[in-house]
Parts: structure tokens; C-alpha cells; sequence
């Protein structure tokens, strides 16, 4: 594992694909490419002062899980067919994931993996797809990561960074009460609570930690 690492910005995910810090901090995107490559002390150091919603990740096992993808805005809409060319490449009309295009594949459903569209050697059917020489896509494929494959535990822990206490506490809050989770020192009970600091007794009359931290 070399020590290199991504920040995704978890809130400005866009289809399937997670978003990434640019390089030099600027905006987002989806395209691992332009993702800007932290040192784990850099990345640590972010994330310590950081916010909520971005989350660095270990570079080696996103790019070891990429997916090829060719977003809409980047190729014709409507089919191009050009006399020398032997090579298409075809996607359905009107449907995407976020921005990018769902190619056909022999014996299988539509994808949006690039690498798994089927390449014909003369364009077909133009009513529900669209044709393009295979060059014309391939020239603005992509590689991005799904958000589903992020894997704290590997790709976080198992890589070295550490959960800043921020972050520990933002997880542990209650959505819409303003409430946090804390664990009794005493039994390990579940407690909710306001103050996000110290803990306010346990809620098990039982329990030493009620009369001690009561």
C-alpha cells in the first residue's frame, strides 16, 4: 500500500459516483483523475479540522475498485455515423446514472461500465439508442468510484487515519433532537444526552454510574 490518499466530499455525490477534492482544493468531481493525492499525515491532518462531509480514503483501493464511465455532457446526443469507421459503441436514449450513459452488452443488461460495452462493427437500431464510433467515447471515459464500495474499515482504518473526535461525535448524534450517544463508563449502557462532553449519569437507576457521574 503506497501512501497516497483521496478526500471524498460525501455530500455532493452524483449518481452513483462518489465526488472527490480537486487538485489545490478546487470544487469536485467525480473523475478520479483530477483528484488531488494526500500524504496520510495530509490526509489526517484535513480530516482533524475538517468537516462533516468530507472523508479521506486510501487512493490504492479506490482506484483498485474504479469504474469506467462516459458522461452525456461529453459526447453527441444524437448518433453519429461516419463512412471508415468499424467500430460503434451504443447507449439508450433518456436514461442515466447521475450524468453517465448505460452502454449495450452482448448476453446483459445495459451497463454503465464502459469497459463492458459491446463494440458493433456497423450501428443498428437508432429508435431508443444512439450510435457513436467507439473513438468518440472512448476519447472522454473517466474512471470513477461508486460510493456504495466505500469500506471504512479498510479503506479508513485499515489504512492508517484515525476517526477525529468531531467526527466521533457527529456520528453519534440522534438526527433531529440534538441528542448524543454515549456509552455508560461504568456498564457500557446506551445513554442519550445533550451535552456532547460529559456524561450526565446513567439512565439504569442500578448501575454505579448513576450515582456516580448522577
Amino acid at each position: 500500500m503506497t501512501d497516497r490518499f483521496y478526500m471524498i466530499c460525501t455530500r455532493d455525490t452524483v449518481g452513483s459516483n462518489a465526488s472527490f477534492w480537486c487538485h489545490n482544493g478546487h470544487g469536485y468531481n467525480t473523475n478520479i483523475e483530477k483528484a488531488h493525492v494526500y500524504t496520510l499525515v495530509e490526509a489526517q491532518s484535513r480530516w482533524n479540522t475538517g468537516r462533516t462531509i468530507d472523508q479521506p480514503v486510501c487512493a490504492d483501493s479506490v482506484d483498485a475498485l474504479a469504474v469506467v464511465h462516459v458522461d452525456h455532457q461529453h459526447v453527441p446526443g444524437e448518433s453519429v455515423i461516419t463512412p471508415d469507421c468499424s467500430k460503434y459503441v451504443a447507449f439508450q436514449k433518456g436514461r442515466w446514472d447521475g450524468n453517465d450513459l448505460y452502454w449495450l452488452r452482448n448476453g446483459g443488461l445495459p451497463t454503465t461500465d464502459f469497459t463492458q460495452a459491446t463494440i458493433f462493427d456497423r450501428p443498428g437500431d437508432t429508435a431508443e439508442l444512439v450510435w457513436l464510433p467507439f473513438a468518440t467515447a472512448d476519447a472522454v471515459k473517466r474512471r470513477t468510484f461508486p460510493i456504495a464500495m466505500l469500506d471504512h474499515r479498510r479503506m479508513v482504518q485499515g489504512a492508517g487515519l484515525r476517526v477525529p473526535a468531531h467526527i466521533s461525535r457527529a456520528r453519534r448524534r440522534k438526527p433531529g433532537t440534538g441528542k448524543t450517544r454515549l456509552n455508560c463508563p461504568d456498564c457500557g449502557r446506551i445513554h442519550w444526552q445533550l451535552n456532547p462532553y460529559v456524561f450526565e449519569g446513567c439512565a439504569d437507576w442500578q448501575c454505579a454510574g448513576a450515582r456516580t457521574h448522577g
